[in-house]
């Protein structure tokens, strides 16, 4: 599978009931309160995707108190010194984004330094953590992630990403994609969560046909400027309850 983001602009990076979905010309829709969930169907391209749609509220650049004010002088900078790569090349540098890597959640929380924020629960001590922030030529930061992974042979791994849009994005969407073609069939359950405080968690359940015995769940929440997704994969089908019930956990905690 493959996955892709996109904010209607090229940014370089980043249990619903059955009465709650609908099939319109090969396309599922699952409208959550700040998250829309549908699965894509292409023919022509042989290809199926689920997509995750946000509208978030754009976050002042001048509400980051953090260290994460100094990038975008950086950005500038690579831009100006930027040397673009043969169209040959397999590397392709992109000059507008400056990742860092942190040892911890609550590290790249305090780098990032916006007020309200809240910082993620992951499921595993274990990790590795970096913040990515993208912007344009002059320096304007238009979007900040951070991102956690745990990636772990034959076992459950998980994958941690918060969007934030900031004031010099062209746009308050922002779109999580993730793909698989006709060789590779995957069913799709759209689930819907509220946590206690009342916040939607969507959740989406991905069962491929060619691998029946593993399973991956990923929940979108939108909490104030923020997108945050927690994705659990090559889940057993016997630890499906363990998995939704991090998942649940995970989102009970940004209440």
């Amino acid at each position: 599978m493959k996955k892709q983001e996109s904010l209607k602009k090229p940014l370089r990076r980043l249990a619903l009931g059955a009465a709650a979905v609908l099939l319109l010309a090969g396309t599922v829709y699952g409208v959550m309160k700040g998250v829309q969930l549908r699965k894509k169907d292409d023919p022509e391209a042989r290809e199926q995707s689920l997509e995750a749609r946000a509208e978030l509220p754009l976050a002042p650049w001048s509400s980051f108190k953090g260290e994460i004010q100094a990038v975008g002088k950086q950005i500038a900078e690579q831009y100006e010194s930027f040397v673009p790569e043969s169209a040959f090349s397999s590397y392709q540098s992109d000059p507008g984004t400056v990742t860092r890597p942190f040892a911890t959640i609550g590290e790249a929380v305090a780098y990032i330094g916006l007020e309200g924020f809240r910082t993620p629960s992951f499921p595993f001590d274990e990790y590795t953590c970096s913040v990515s922030a993208h912007g344009d030529e002059a320096g304007r930061v238009d979007s900040v992630r951070l991102t956690a992974e745990r990636i772990v042979p034959s076992d459950v791994g998980a994958q941690l990403y918060v969007t934030i849009l900031t004031d010099a994005a062209e746009g308050s969407e922002f779109v999580s994609e993730t793909y698989w073609t006709y060789e590779y069939p995957t069913d799709v359950e759209l689930q819907r969560y509220a946590t206690p405080g009342g916040k939607d968690c969507a959740v989406a359940v991905r069962r491929p046909e060619y691998d029946s015995k593993f399973m991956s769940l990923t929940g979108y929440l939108t909490v104030g400027s923020a997108l945050y997704e927690l994705n659990l994969g090559a889940v057993p089908l016997e630890k499906y309850e363990t998995a939704l019930q991090m998942l649940h956990d995970w989102a009970d905690a940004l209440d």
